[in-house]
């Protein structure tokens, strides 16, 4: 291909693409951005095809399969976005750029709310670890720092997937920690930017706002309701939603006055939002790691043939749970050890589920999977020489995984703890043989 040739199909390639960027401003237009999107995909797999070793090329392409699952996702189309973001985390990871492992990140973690509404808690937990991870590991957990306004809206998007699929505990870490970081931005820039504001009410706000308030937590639960009602007012987010969450905290909070004329104000501006946010406010939350641990440890005690000991079991919870974590890789601090605890984690697991503790087994067994990955993935290199002391006990985990997802009638989580376990067993196969 001559150079004339090249720096044509560069620019259909972003014409294309920038028609597309253009359509999606207007949801009515998704259709349109797609066909846009589609169009710049054919110019770049012929650039792509020309210069396979130009990093540009790369970066274009992860540019282009980000913006595309974006407009996939706002028509529902989720499979499909799915698999725009994998090829995207790909794209980036072969530009090469210095910035790549966090271009990658932001699609990482768009793909892990995807998966989250797909009803795939593995995959999508996996996805907010690798996505965190790269933040952190950049320095972004810093502040001041150029990158804070990007780590704030990772963990934002983090919480929501915890509170859907994860562990409250630490969908609530997530959400104190954005909140925090948007609290400093907004002190360094004396405000944020609307994009910004959203997703401190409407993601880390709302995950916290809910969270502080199942723990009774009235006066920080209502602090954040105060902050999302402000970022309402200001048009960001809806109002009436917003003082509804806030009316009902302050009647739960037993303020009934106070709530009143927030209660009459939401009923006017959005039939139905209290009734919505009353039952919303009487679901149960999941175990947590920490209390699904505790359950084990309890139930332990009545055994006189109990698999592990409830000391073992609680000095396990304390060094898992016994600090703020907000993904799995901060659960655990070295690695290399981690087997045999894995190995109690999994006999717990299985009698608690063999007790009719379904919820409390699946929590531990999904944790305890991701740890074991968390664990293999930061070890590099290494990790082929490591999984094979972690595969026992990471499998049997996986098995009471699965079995509960069943038990559970929850056919999406099964279907994910196959995709697991056939990954470990390919794994497997390409990791040398303990001696």
């Amino acid at each position: 291909m001559t150079d004339a040739e090249r720096e044509r199909l560069t620019r259909l390639t972003q014409e294309a693409y920038e028609q597309g960027v253009a359509h999606q401003v207007l949801p009515s237009r998704a259709e349109a951005a797609l066909e846009a999107f589609d169009r710049s995909a054919r110019h770049l797999d012929e650039l792509v095809r020309a210069a396979p070793d130009d990093p540009r090329v790369w970066h274009m392409r992860g540019a282009l399969l980000y913006s595309r699952a974006s407009t996939r996702l706002a028509l529902g189309r989720s499979e499909e976005a799915v698999a725009d973001l994998g090829a995207c985390v790909d794209a980036y990871g072969r530009s090469g750029l210095p910035n790549a492992p966090l271009l990658a990140a932001d699609a990482l973690i768009r793909r892990a709310r995807a998966y989250g509404e797909a009803g795939r808690p593995l995959a999508a937990l996996t996805d907010v670890d690798r996505a965190i991870g790269a933040y952190v590991a950049a320095g972004a957990y810093e502040s001041p720092h150029p990158l804070l306004p990007d780590f704030a809206r990772v963990l934002a998007l983090a919480s929501v997937v915890h509170l859907k699929v994860g562990d409250a505990d630490q969908a609530l870490a997530c959400a104190r920690q954005s909140l925090a970081r948007y609290k400093d931005l907004t002190g360094q820039r004396g405000g944020l930017g609307r994009e910004e504001a959203g997703y401190m009410a409407d993601a880390a706000g709302d995950t916290a706002s809910r969270l502080e308030a199942a723990r009774g937590n009235w006066e920080t639960a209502l602090g954040v309701d105060l902050v999302v009602r402000e970022a309402a007012e200001a048009g960001v987010g809806g109002l009436g939603r917003a003082l509804a969450r806030e009316g009902v905290h302050l009647r739960l909070a037993g303020r009934v006055r106070q709530a009143a004329p927030l209660l009459a104000r939401a009923d006017e501006l959005e039939p139905g939002a209290v009734d919505r946010e009353e039952e919303a406010a009487a679901l149960p939350l999941p175990p947590s790691l920490a209390e699904a641990l505790l359950a084990g440890e309890d139930l332990l005690r009545e055994r006189r043939d109990a698999p592990v000991s409830p000391g073992e079991l609680a000095r396990l919870r304390e060094e898992l749970t016994g600090h703020e974590s907000y993904s799995s890789s901060v659960r655990v601090r070295m690695g290399s050890t981690f087997a045999p605890k894995a190995a109690v984690l999994a006999r717990a697991a299985d009698l608690l589920l063999r007790e009719g503790r379904v919820a409390e087994a699946w929590r531990i067994a999904l944790e305890t999977h991701l740890i074991c990955d968390s664990i293999v993935h930061r070890a590099g290199d290494a990790a082929p020489a490591l999984l094979p002391h972690l595969a026992g006990p990471w499998g049997d985990a996986l098995e009471v995984a699965s079995r509960a997802a069943v038990t559970a009638d929850r056919d999406s989580f099964a279907a994910d703890v196959s995709t697991a376990a056939a990954t470990l067993r390919t794994a497997l196969t390409q990791a040398p043989a303990v001696d």
